[in-house]
């Protein structure tokens, strides 16, 4: 033992000669004498005893999740290869990947939702792989076991498991411990609801399960060895106060006690498996491994020498990245932030040019001040954004305006002198910055949301902004400057927004709800306008033409000429006089319709403003309104109105400011804003900015008590040694897991993909049979629908299930071959067909067929209508069967389709399990628990109810752990309103909303949790607790791989019961009346 430590330690010696340390190290494997692992997206192989890697792969894809053969010669991965993620082997010495599937996966998930085909095991004889593959009928991101076989490119047979995850065969091959709960993935660490994951033990040859944890955390990544099986868990650990870190744990089969094996504290144990070699695992970045017999660890100490092609710097351009943007004052250049640089761009003649240049720093928010003296942008220093400025025609570096910020800026205006810039954060703050003097004051912090808009009167002495009240409804205030105090302007019953002065200072106008004309979930706006001095005649007083007095115009005139002799004078704004009393009484509506709309800015004579997705103006003097230009996303005018630059699409423009322009009117040219990207440079900005905008974006304040500077340092060591903008993803989601809070997920930068290339399906499953393919199920379909066609059920198609597959365009398949390889680049192409009655080429007939991409909506659609048969059958048609797939547009429209079609049963289920979440489901409980306010009767036909679609009868409503977001608050909104029982398991746990959050600069970006759920009585709920059952019921395994469904059949019990004294009664029409 002593001379082979001395030769690791000599080997790790000469290692270490040529380079660093190789860190983030992942889902390593090991065989006797190799650890497998992947860097990069690339798998490598180094000695069991550490020192340089041996690259085994560099495809453009991502090769992930090698495991090597129990004999040491094969490793299978996924990879990309063909197009879609696929199960390879390789010999483990070097070579060419063979590919053994070929049913395409699911296509690219979020970080979150993992990968589809990956593989987990090998058989112990070495004879099958064990893959898990996402085709079942609950969604894209859950997957059920099949075996491969390794030698031929056979069809994958499947297991009888219907769901599961990171799995390992028993010694013998006769066992298998897993988890039946997928959610290795995601990003939150330290959980406890309805998703917790377990180990269980699935006996092949009885069909039997055992649960062998049960532990309100995470048990997962079962690994079996000899007696005992090791796993990974957050339980406490040995004499610890740290929060939990995932650590490797043992039970033992004989004795059934669970005991601790390693003890970190820093890291979480991550992606673990076992092999001849012992046990490896990830901690940290680097690679652990564990001896089984002794239960004692060591680091792996490994060197990786390559060109890390993916972190080189490059030549990009960067149009397509632009993230703020804004006119010059004269109309003649455009000033863009791109990519975290500053572009000027010429709207005709002349350069593009990078002002900036500063690949370290993002700078982001760009305005040029009126007077075209400056250019305004925010830039990171420290650990803020804060406000700059540089005189734009001289090389004067930068002032920085504000310190201390501590919150994201929002948004500011310049005032029109280019004194001062008003300034909100995400703080809710609106301040006040002098220039000259870099004073800053508050004008004002709301507790009740952010800011609806905010203006310069043109004096530069007033701000109008607009805000909420108590009642949440915004309404519009004054600030003035000189005295350094508001003064509210409209009433609280309003809902003003968007104010600004008029061109002359004597109105204000603004976008209002205040009609509280509600349409399509929303309230329609108008646009309104009030003076501001009470003796003011409204703007809209009846027009009175008269002949005007010749002294006044002669007057005019004179003092027209007078003024010819004199110097250059600047603009004299008259001072502005505001009477707050009577200004709602003085507020009058726009002669136009109500309308969405927005971004409105006044101009001379009137106002410019998006509605109905394009840009338009309004004059008063003419009192009419002229559309500028269509298909106008946003647009920001020139400081004397006279321009207005415009982002349509993805192209931006500048034009002179007059009715009829046409779209692409002075289309900027933007191909030579380019810069030089080094990614390494670039992710680390990207890590600052990730831990910056989940620290000012997140719903709370002290962030669970995390210590959020800790966590930064605890991550950012592993940022240098990222080569790959997806392991860039991986240490974000480590870094945002630790908040220990639901919806924090990752959404994937910039980063090259391999062209997909989609795989036709037929719509059915296949069974070998006698050297061919049988067609032992053919999914229903709606071929009315694009989404649900199922292209052996359509009309002309004639085929049914238990005949053979024989050929495909003329390629006889037979079962040592994998009939989808036939099908590769095949979707929505008209393919032809062999099929036979019999399993031989005699006697078959051509069928041409038009194969689909996915099969993922048939197998969901069909398990609902499995499900509706058998509430049917067990009921006799008295109870309705309703699913809910989410709470957004599919969910909604699945739940009136269903509603409206089942309101009449008895009684009714509503099945909330795997329901993906979206939005609030609030309208779809309240119709549920309408109450019932009387009947229509009506000549020659029975009553209808008021409600019409409405519903008196018994409910249950089904839920699991895959109860997800809004479909936490759907089982959560149905006890409330006392709908009936919740039966099943507790829900996910993950009622916590996210919404706008900045992006990232290569415009990758996080989902940041912005509003928690807190119940009626004042208390956190449901978010990471879940919705515990009335009546808990497993849906075991076992049953529903033989066709039964444990829920529905408890829910039919439950209901029957209960409509032996619940029965809704329908009265009949009543005899007429006699009056």
């Amino acid at each position: 033992m002593k001379r082979r430590w001395i030769v690791i330690a000599v080997l790790t010696l000469a290692a270490a000669a040529f380079g660093d340390e190789a860190r983030l190290l992942r889902q390593p494997h090991i065989s006797q004498d190799k650890v497998v692992f992947m860097v990069a997206g690339d798998l490598y192989t180094v000695p069991i005893e550490g020192g340089t890697a041996r690259k085994l792969t560099s495809f453009e894809g991502y090769e992930i999740f090698p495991k090597f053969s129990p004999d040491g010669k094969w490793i299978a991965f996924s990879g990309e290869y063909a197009g879609t993620r696929q199960i390879y082997v390789i010999p483990s010495k070097g070579g060419v990947p063979k590919q053994l599937t070929f049913y395409p996966d699911v296509g690219p998930m979020p970080p979150r939702g993992g990968y589809d085909n990956l593989v987990f095991d090998w058989t112990p004889d070495g004879k099958k792989i064990l893959v898990k593959s996402n085709r079942t009928p609950y969604g894209q991101r859950i997957g059920r076991y099949f075996l491969v076989d390794p030698f031929q490119e056979s069809l994958e047979q499947p297991l009888q498991i219907p769901e599961g995850a990171p799995a390992t065969f028993s010694p013998d091959g006769k066992k298998l411990a897993y988890s039946i709960i997928s959610r290795e993935f995601r990003t939150w660490k330290r959980y406890k609801a309805g998703r917790a994951q377990d180990i269980w033990i699935y006996d092949l040859e009885k069909n039997t399960i055992d649960q062998l944890t049960d532990y309100a955390g995470t048990d997962n990544f079962p690994m079996w060895v000899d007696n005992t099986i090791f796993f990974t868990s957050d339980r406490k650990t040995v004499d610890s106060d740290e929060p939990r870190t995932l650590n490797i744990f043992a039970y033992d089969i004989q004795s059934k006690v669970i005991r601790q094996v390693t003890d970190f504290k820093e890291y979480d144990c991550l992606w673990p498996s076992r092999g001849k070699g012992g046990i490896v695992f990830e901690n940290g970045g680097y690679i652990h491994i564990l001896d089984p017999k002794t239960e004692k660890t060591r680091k792996l100490t490994v060197y990786i020498h390559d060109d890390k092609p993916l972190t080189r710097p490059y030549y990009k351009k960067v149009d397509g990245f632009i993230e703020s943007w804004y006119p010059s004052p004269s109309g003649k250049r455009a000033l863009f932030s791109a990519r975290g640089d500053l572009f000027t761009v010429p709207a005709e003649h002349g350069f593009t040019v990078n002002i900036s240049q500063t690949p370290s720093v993002r700078e982001i928010a760009v305005d040029w001040s009126p007077d075209g003296k400056y250019i305004s942008y925010a830039a990171e220093t420290g650990k803020d954004y804060e406000l700059f400025i540089r005189e734009y025609h001289t090389d004067k570096p930068a002032v920085q305006l504000t310190k201390n910020t501590g919150a994201w800026i929002l948004g500011y205006l310049w005032s029109p002198d280019s004194k001062s810039i008003a300034v909100s954060d995400k703080s809710n703050r609106l301040r006040l910055v002098d220039v000259e003097s870099r004073k800053v004051t508050v004008i004002d912090q709301c507790k009740l949301g952010g800011y609806g808009g905010f203006s310069w009167s043109p004096d530069s002495k007033y701000i109008a902004y607009s805000r909420p009240a108590s009642n949440y409804l915004n309404h519009i205030w004054i600030y003035s400057v000189e005295d350094g105090k508001s003064t509210q302007l409209t009433r609280n019953d309003r809902n003003d927004f968007n104010p600004v002065f008029g061109d002359d200072g004597k109105t204000v106008s603004f976008v209002s709800a205040r009609d509280f004309n509600y349409q399509n979930q929303n309230f329609r706006t108008r646009l309104y306008i009030g003076t501001l001095k009470a003796d003011m005649k409204s703007p809209f007083a009846p027009l009175n033409d008269d002949e005007p007095e010749k002294k006044e115009e002669e007057d005019k005139k004179g003092k027209t000429n007078d003024r010819k002799d004199d110097k250059k004078e600047e603009k004299k704004v008259e001072p502005l006089i505001i009477d707050f009393d009577g200004f709602d009484t003085r507020v009058v509506a726009y002669p136009l319709p109500a309308a969405g709309y927005g971004n409105v800015k006044a101009v001379k004579g009137g106002l410019v403003y998006v509605k109905n997705g394009a840009l338009h103006k309004y004059d008063m003097g003419e009192r009419k309104e002229s559309k500028i230009m269509d298909g106008v996303r946003n647009y920001e005018l020139t400081a004397d109105g006279k321009k207005f630059m415009y982002q349509a699409g993805k192209d931006f423009g500048i034009a002179d400011l007059r009715p009829g322009q046409k779209s692409g009117a002075g289309k900027l040219d933007l191909s030579n804003m380019e810069m030089k990207i080094d990614p390494k440079i670039e992710w680390k900005q990207i890590y600052t900015d990730a831990w910056r905008i989940m620290r000012d974006w997140f719903y709370d304040p002290g962030l669970h008590g995390v210590d959020w500077d800790k966590m930064y340092r605890k991550y950012a060591v592993l940022v240098d040694h990222a080569a790959h903008r997806a392991e860039l993803d991986y240490i974000l989601g480590e870094l945002i897991g630790e908040l220990n809070a639901g919806h924090t997920y990752v959404m994937p930068g910039e980063r090259d993909q391999v062209p997909r290339v989609d795989v036709g399906l037929l719509g059915c499953e296949f069974e070998p049979d006698q050297g061919f393919y049988k067609i032992a199920r053919i999914f229903e379909g709606e071929n009315y629908r694009d989404n649900r066609r199922s292209p052996l059920t359509e009309a002309g198609v004639d085929v049914r299930e238990g005949e053979y597959l024989i050929a495909v365009n003329g390629h006889t398949v037979k079962t040592d071959e994998n009939p989808y390889k036939f099908l590769e680049n095949k979707a929505g192409r008209e393919v032809t067909l062999l099929i036979n009655s019999r399993p031989s080429e005699q006697g078959a007939r051509e069928v041409v067929v038009r194969p689909i991409a996915s099969e993922l909506t048939l197998r969901h659609y069909n398990w609902v209508l499995n499900n509706r048969r058998i509430v049917d059958q067990l009921s006799n048609g008295r109870i309705g069967y309703i699913y809910v797939p989410n709470t957004a547009f599919e969910g909604n429209e699945e739940f009136y389709r269903g509603w409206a079609a089942q309101h009449n049963k008895d009684a009714l289920i509503i099945d909330d399990r795997y329901n993906g979440g979206g939005y609030s489901p609030a309208r779809m409980a309240f119709d549920m628990a309408a109450p019932l306010l009387q009947y229509w009767a009506r000549r020659h036909t029975e009553m209808t109810p008021q409600p019409f679609l409405n519903h008196q009868g018994p409910k249950v409503m089904l839920i699991n752990g895959y109860s997800s977001s809004g479909g936490d608050a759907f089982p959560d909104y149905f006890r409330t309103l006392e709908l009936g029982p919740l039966m099943g398991k507790t829900t996910w746990g993950g009622l916590i909303g996210y919404g706008y959050s900045p992006r990232f600069v290569d415009e990758g970006w996080m989902a940041v949790p912005q509003s928690a759920y807190v119940n009626t009585e004042g208390e956190w709920d449901v978010e990471y607790y879940g919705v515990e059952p009335d009546i808990e019921v497993f849906d075991d395994p076992t049953l529903i791989q033989a066709g039964r469904e444990p829920m529905l059949e408890r829910a039919v019990e439950y209901l029957l019961e209960e409509l032996k004294t619940k029965t809704p009664v329908r009265p009949k029409t009543p005899k007429g009346p006699i009056r």
